[in-house]
């Protein structure tokens, strides 16, 4: 993001005022940290003539007809939102979120969304129109926008905290989000985890599980006082937007392309009605004055500066885009910053650490993860000026005067130390958590081997590594027991703890681990096969199956529980009974993906030609409802083998490989055809690529 012409003056809120409020930031005494007062020529009483449309005579307050307008479209937008929520409980599948964060999908794993395609609809539209979606589409502005009227009204005018480096937050933020995960598969991952390959573009456009990427209610609400409340009340208007929100990481530069922008003619007296009603912190009327346009990458196109000029100046037009704009006349005058580089250095690492200390395990989403930084970073700037300078107010508040900490001063002293030890705290938990995690991800074994029930033990290198997990994780709920962070942690450790204690071979305590999970957050399909897969481990084959197929019978669309069911039923030889569950599940579902191929399967393999006709005929139609899925082509081998036709047997399986190239199973089921054929030279080959692709599988 440039900063040369990013604008970081000490405009503040709708009205443009600072110092002379009484509503300035935290300030001390001298040097780069002063407090700057905003001095706008605005025209007296009774100059504006026959301007009645824009300001009626005699009038004093700059005023925007435009910021009801702008209300109303994003009101609209936020019905239109819950509309979608409603008809997706209403009908039980809608299309994916249309949500810029959405990409993520598509940078982590290929799969474009409806939310790729909407936000590079919106990243191109910014290139072309400039940053309008920002002012005119986004529930984050509406909420900054709602918080500072709200403030307004109770006599609060937020000033902008002008630092330097912390406006290339949005920008890494973007980067985080968007470009690494496509940058470490492509270029770290073949040299340090080469089994991360990139796995393909596909397409999902639409979902059952709408609020799946959503947080909950217990995450929303914070979220809203954090990056709207507290972040303008600190950070002035659009605070968020100026140094949290990573799209505007990618909004503000291709802003700069833009040749839409607010343009000025010669009518313009230099008022300052326009940057006084501007909430994007843009000092509109010197940008205007001297590049003849705006060509601040915060401008949100919310045209307030052109409903409120009483010359009827301003206006919205084509021309230069503003990485070509130079100054009219002199060069325009140095921005002016709160912060000294030393201050700026400190402070960016304080945002960078508070950032990654809440992200992670304790659940907080990335776009508040933001929020919580940004607002640290300030009250880490707050908290140094009350022990470094003589004179410092925040707002209303006098915090120190003349050298001397008042009651107010002490109190956001506390308050901010309480801030900055909590994240402190909820860091040192994620860093426990994710150095077990790390451990964890190398706790190499087959779920098959673990949960055979036949008494086979990993091997004791594996079982070391395992115990050696589970005490680092339980170093870790013991620290967040002790910050009352336990909640917030303790069921997604429990399922790893499970796992590495099953690889141990100590399945009891991994039942009784989930099992206090279930009375804890209730019976969910996952723990469900959990706790069934920790009774067949542990040697209870038939409990295992009685206690999955009850709790099947009670949610039959559990569709995984099922499978695991007929899994085991299988292992254990009881072919009639998995036939039974998978036609009674077929029969629930006859439309389902996962029930259809199952049954198929089981009729497959089946010494019966009728069970194996029949089941051909299943994959026939499923490969030709579903030709890219490779597997298909695994099951349709096995019918045609059962049915003689083995040219058609190993022409499937070849096809699928095609479809499939690093799935082992299908160059297993090749090489152990062509043996059943007496092909043996061909089949070696083949057969150690399959192993090959198995080990490289369970490293993933």
């Amino acid at each position: 993001m440039s900063t040369t012409k990013q604008n970081c003056h000490s405009s503040g809120g709708s009205d443009g005022h600072s110092g002379a409020s009484g509503a300035t930031g935290a300030t001390g005494a001298t040097g780069a940290a002063s407090s700057v007062a905003l001095s706008l020529p605005v025209v007296s009483s009774g100059q504006f003539g026959d301007s009645g449309d824009h300001q009626p005579k005699g009038s004093r307050a700059p005023h925007s007809r435009m910021g009801w307008r702008r209300a109303t479209m994003l009101i609209v937008i936020q019905l239109l939102m819950i509309v979608h929520v409603v008809q997706w409980l209403w009908t039980g599948t809608t299309i994916t979120p249309i949500e810029p964060s959405e990409s993520m999908e598509t940078t982590k794993y290929g799969i474009i969304t409806v939310g790729t395609v909407f936000f590079a609809l919106a990243l191109l539209s910014t290139a072309l129109l400039g940053r309008w979606f920002c002012g005119w589409g986004c529930h984050v502005v509406m909420l900054q926008d709602f918080c500072g009227h709200l403030m307004k009204r109770a006599g609060i005018r937020p000033r902008l905290f002008r630092s330097r480096l912390l406006l290339w937050m949005p920008l890494a933020l973007a980067v985080y989000m968007f470009l690494w995960p496509v940058i470490y598969r492509l270029a770290i991952a073949p040299y340090t985890r080469p089994e991360l390959e990139w796995p393909g573009f596909t397409t999902k456009f639409v979902t059952s599980d709408f609020w799946a990427t959503f947080p909950g209610f217990l995450v929303g609400l914070p979220f809203l006082l954090v990056c709207g409340f507290a972040a303008v009340y600190l950070l002035g208007a659009k605070g968020y937007c100026t140094y949290g929100c990573p799209y505007g990481g990618f909004f503000a530069p291709l802003d700069e392309l833009s040749p839409v922008r607010i343009r000025v003619s010669d009518a313009c007296t230099q008022c300052g009605h326009c940057t006084a009603v501007c909430t994007s912190n843009v000092r509109v009327h010197e940008e205007v004055r001297d590049y003849r346009m705006v060509v601040d990458q915060g401008c949100m196109k919310c045209l307030d500066c052109v409903s409120a000029c009483p010359e009827q100046a301003l206006r919205v037009g084509f021309g230069t885009p503003a990485f070509l704009a130079k100054p009219v006349g002199a060069a325009p005058p140095a921005r002016k910053w709160d912060l000294t580089w030393n201050e700026e250095v400190a402070l960016a690492l304080v945002a960078a650490g508070s950032f990654f200390a809440v992200r992670g395990a304790i659940g907080v989403p990335l776009l508040f993860a933001s929020g919580i930084a940004i607002c640290a970073t300030y009250l880490a700037w707050m908290l140094w000026k009350i022990l470094s300078a003589r004179d410092v107010r925040l707002h209303r508040w006098q915090l120190k005067r003349d050298g001397r900490t008042g009651g107010a001063g002490v109190a956001a002293a506390i308050g901010a130390v309480a801030v900055l030890a909590g994240i402190a705290a909820v860091g040192s938990v994620n860093g426990m958590l994710a150095v077990a995690d790390f451990g964890a991800d190398r706790v190499i074994v087959s779920p098959q081997v673990v949960f055979s029930g036949r008494g086979t033990l990993a091997e004791a290198e594996t079982r070391a590594k395992a115990v050696k997990g589970i005490e680092r994780y339980e170093r870790a709920l013991g620290l967040a027991s002790v910050l009352g962070l336990d909640g917030f942690v303790r069921s997604g450790v429990d399922d790893r703890v499970a796992w590495l204690e099953a690889v141990d071979g100590r399945f009891a305590d991994a039942e009784k681990r989930l099992r206090a999970c279930v009375e804890r957050d209730g019976m969910t399909q996952d723990y469900a096969i959990g706790i069934t897969r920790m009774m067949r481990g542990g040697g209870d084959v038939g409990g295992a199956i009685a206690f999955a197929r009850g709790l099947w019978e009670a949610n039959t669309s559990w569709g995984f529980l099922r499978e695991e069911v007929i899994g085991i039923l299988i292992d254990s030889d009881d072919y009639e009974s998995a036939l039974i569950l998978a036609r009674k599940g077929y029969e629930l579902a006859p439309s389902d993906f996962v029930a259809r191929r199952r049954l198929a399967a089981i009729l497959v393999d089946s010494v019966r030609r009728d069970y194996a006709t029949e089941g051909l005929a299943m994959f026939d139609a499923l490969v030709a409802e579903f030709p890219g899925e490779a597997t298909l082509q695994l099951g349709r081998a096995a019918g045609l083998k059962t049915t003689g036709r083995l040219d058609e047997c190993e022409q499937a399986l070849r096809k699928g490989i095609e479809l499939a190239p690093e799935d082992w199973r299908l160059h297993q089921a090749l090489g152990d055809f062509l043996m059943s054929v007496d092909r043996q030279k061909e089949a070696g080959p083949i057969m150690k690529q399959a192993g090959d692709l198995r080990v490289k599988a369970l490293r993933k």
